[in-house]
């Protein structure tokens, strides 16, 4: 909890640099600061092994994750990678679904029908999985600009550095700041459009609507172009290690 706390201040003290309507958190939401690792905290007395079949095949009428996010979870196109994920942000983002939070129409289906417990299930299903990238430069995006934003970010729009909050290897910083390296790009290129057009609006300290508001549309590709070429993250038990 003490390294998230750290965090939590680093991400602060980067609010403070945004621009003043980024930081007008909408007091509708629940409070994002700890959900994460809260969710993480009971995920860690499930067992994922009881949800694999749920993952792989479905039940009744939830559809299984594989039938989008793939076999190895690697995800494809609009559809994000969820192996290395942490299971900590994973049930939270499930949970904003069935919530209406964060809106999805086909991922709003299957949350609403999923219980506290197979969400649990599931996200550590897909923290605990380790599969190769299968995510690539599509975007026509600026590799070098995406490198530079990823890295050291661009001050001059009040821009951080992706790496200042989601790790130097982009793997994710304990359950709040999830893995972007590996990331399919037209899905990261998607969450950055619905940050700057209000239909996702659930990333702790409203962080994420700051900053994407503050990129251009070629940022956007760039960066999205640049995580997709990062080396996939390790199993969460592997990151914990």
């Amino acid at each position: 909890m003490k390294r998230l706390s750290a965090w939590l201040s680093s991400a602060l003290l980067l609010m403070l640099a945004l621009p003043v309507g980024a930081q007008e958190v909408d007091e509708d939401l629940p409070d994002e600061s700890y959900a994460a690792e809260i969710y993480a905290a009971e995920a860690a007395e499930v067992d994922p092994a009881e949800y694999a079949t749920l993952a792989r095949e479905g039940q009744g009428d939830v559809w299984s994750c594989a039938s989008c996010h793939g076999a190895k979870g690697e995800g494809n196109g609009n559809i994000p990678r969820l192996a290395g994920l942490s299971s900590g942000y994973i049930a939270k983002q499930l949970n904003a679904y069935a919530e209406g939070v964060r809106i999805n129409h086909n991922m709003q289906y299957v949350a609403d029908k999923l219980t506290q417990k197979e969400m649990l299930g599931l996200a550590r299903y897909y923290a605990e999985m380790e599969a190769p990238s299968a995510a690539e430069a599509e975007l026509g995006g600026d590799l070098e600009r995406g490198r530079e934003l990823a890295n050291h970010g661009d001050w001059d729009i009040e821009v951080p550095a992706c790496y200042s909050c989601h790790g130097s290897s982009a793997w994710g910083v304990e359950q709040a700041f999830p893995s972007l390296a590996a990331q399919q790009p037209t899905y990261t290129y998607a969450q950055l459009a619905a940050w700057t057009d209000g239909r996702r609006k659930n990333s702790p300290l409203m962080l994420m609507q700051g900053i994407a508001h503050a990129l251009s549309d070629a940022d956007k590709r760039a960066v999205a172009d640049y995580l997709a070429t990062l080396p996939a993250p390790p199993a969460e038990d592997s990151i914990n290690e």
